[in-house]
């Protein structure tokens, strides 16, 4: 894990992914949370208030679990079906972030792209 969770998070929060995310990695994955939210505006006519049911296909995404499910707590904020990365966060978007696997830059890149058009698939 690049990063280390906070002390909240180890002590109460869900369980993680297995690798933390650099600021560039966070960036990217704020970039297609925004789209995400103009895609879902543009069918919807509506603000995506939180993240629970983007109703976008291809696209699972959650908010924090604040509960005791231990089967809910362990799915991850952001996955997007056929690509094997899910993102984890404590909170909201980008604190305490990580994720499943640890990819190469070039790597990281194809996985952003695929996520990109699995998002714009849906205008």
């Amino acid at each position: 894990m690049s990063k280390k969770p906070e002390l909240g998070q180890m002590m109460f929060g869900n369980p993680t992914g297995k690798y933390g995310t650099e600021e560039w990695q966070d960036a990217l994955i704020d970039y297609l949370l925004e789209e995400i939210k103009r895609v879902y505006w543009n069918r919807n006519q509506e603000e995506l208030d939180n993240f629970d049911d983007c109703k976008l296909k291809g696209i699972k995404i959650k908010s924090y679990y604040w509960g005791n499910d231990k089967r809910i707590a362990k799915k991850p904020n952001l996955k997007f079906i056929g690509l094997e990365q899910e993102i984890y966060w404590y909170k909201y978007p980008g604190r305490g972030q990580s994720c499943s696997k640890k990819l190469t830059t070039k790597e990281w890149i194809k996985w952003f792209n695929q996520a990109l058009k699995i998002i714009r698939d849906n205008e």
